[in-house]
């Protein structure tokens, strides 16, 4: 058995869900706590975008550790050249 400390706006919203589903809070905790458990045990699921990851090909090969500081030539060579 495990016992939850809730702070009070919190079990007042448990609560409140209870009486409208006409279930106890208890077994909000338990829908509650099999869902998480279903969700972080499970297999991560396939991205809808995996199927276009490594699919291009840049000729370089520090893009993956690089990106965000190859991003920011990129844009700052962008907004460089419309000030001119």
């Amino acid at each position: 058995m495990s016992s939850v400390r809730l702070d009070s706006t919190t079990q007042d919203k448990l609560r409140q869900i209870a009486a409208i589903k006409g279930i106890t809070v208890s077994e909000i905790h338990r829908q509650a706590l099999e869902q998480y458990l279903e969700r972080e045990l499970s297999p991560p699921k396939k991205s809808r975008y995996s199927d276009l990851i490594g699919v291009g090909a840049s000729g370089r090969d520090d893009l993956s550790v690089r990106h965000k500081e190859i991003y920011r030539e990129i844009l700052d060579e962008k907004y460089a050249k419309s000030q001119e």
